[in-house]
């Protein structure tokens, strides 16, 4: 299905801006920052690339994650997800040297017990470190491939 089509099937007009960011977002395996997008997309206004952002996370197109800065991130959903009730389910990865954030598609957040009485409306998981290019630039020690300690 063409970009076109998908932005329409959400509900939205398909609009040059529009289009433009959606097929960035689903080029990428990364979760974008505002300032990121504005950086790539010079003649979309700062307000204008808001709006798209917020309907496609409202339609379901994309879901934001934080950062270990505390900055949002957008990134496409690629799972059918009903406007704000996203079902994506894998982990982030935030690069501590190049800030660069990715989708770990592949990678299935854990499974956490819940105590009785509480009701999850949601969960982030975030993993950082530093990302393949960075530690093949600066030739740090091996990347651990498995977290050695979980704190819930």
């Amino acid at each position: 299905m063409d970009i076109v089509q998908q932005i329409r099937d959400k509900g939205l007009k398909a609009t040059p801006a529009r289009q433009l960011v959606y097929a960035e977002l689903t080029r990428s395996h990364m979760a974008y920052s505002h300032a990121e997008l504005e950086a790539l997309f010079l003649d979309i206004d700062r307000v204008t690339l808001y709006r798209i952002l917020k309907d496609f996370e409202d339609a379901g197109l994309v879901h934001k994650v934080f950062d270990t800065q505390g900055s949002t991130r957008f990134a496409i959903c690629h799972h059918t997800c009903p406007g704000k009730h996203h079902a994506e389910n894998h982990v982030h990865f935030n690069c501590n040297d190049c800030g660069r954030m990715f989708c770990l598609q592949a990678v299935q957040t854990p499974e956490i017990n819940i105590p009785g009485g509480f009701r999850v409306a949601g969960m982030h998981t975030l993993i950082y470190g530093s990302c393949e290019k960075c530690n093949q630039l600066t030739d740090k020690n091996e990347p651990t491939d498995k977290i050695q300690e979980v704190i819930v």
